[in-house]
Order: structure tokens, then C-alpha cells, then sequence
């Protein structure tokens, strides 16, 4: 399990971008929301859909392939 964390503000093509928590890439703690201890990427990117219409995996930590 990993934790993992959604950008709540949208990239300029729309994506929320879902990051695990020792992402160096992930932004600051007021810019992000928690999605909880996930066994995934995939099952990360589905909670993160339910919040959010549009999102993607962090292509340096959450890939969903």
C-alpha cells in the first residue's frame, strides 16, 4: 500500500495530476488532497476520478501501465 495524493488545481490541459506521497514531484500540502493508503496506481486514479472529471498518473511516481 501507498499513500497517494491528487492536485487540486487542474494542469492547463485539465488533468489532476495523482502523485504517491514520496513523489518529488508532488507539490506543496496546501495544494494537494489526500486520497488515502491505495495497493495502486489504477485504483489511485479511480478515486482520484470520483473527486475530479479529469486526471493522470504522475508519469514520475503513479503510472497506471
Amino acid at each position: 500500500m501507498a499513500e497517494f495524493y491528487v492536485e487540486i488545481s487542474a494542469q492547463s490541459n485539465g488533468d489532476h495530476v495523482v502523485h504517491k506521497s514520496n513523489c518529488s514531484l508532488l507539490p506543496a500540502k496546501d495544494a494537494i488532497h489526500y486520497l488515502g493508503a491505495i495497493s495502486n496506481a489504477a485504483s489511485a486514479l479511480k478515486k482520484a476520478n470520483q473527486s475530479f472529471k479529469q486526471v493522470c498518473g504522475c508519469s514520475h511516481c503513479a503510472t497506471a501501465g
